[in-house]
């Protein structure tokens, strides 16, 4: 039921995954987004530690999941 609601509501990319041991999770996930690009024609358009920065955010939000 709350899978039909979160989908029905906007949430396109919500889904029902079942883990180890049959445990049930849900994951209500937004379809808003932003990417840009890094990179033009091979050159990098931000600095080193901007995508290090990135990077660290990623890893947080990655962990955040487990």
């Amino acid at each position: 039921l709350q899978h039909s609601v979160a989908i029905s509501s906007g949430f396109r990319n919500s889904g029902i995954t079942v883990g180890r041991g049959g445990k049930v999770m849900m994951a209500v996930r937004s379809t808003h987004c932003l990417e840009v690009p890094l990179t033009h024609k091979g050159k990098l358009m931000v600095s080193e530690e901007y995508i290090e920065f990135l990077l660290h955010i990623a890893n947080g939000k990655m962990e955040e999941n487990t």
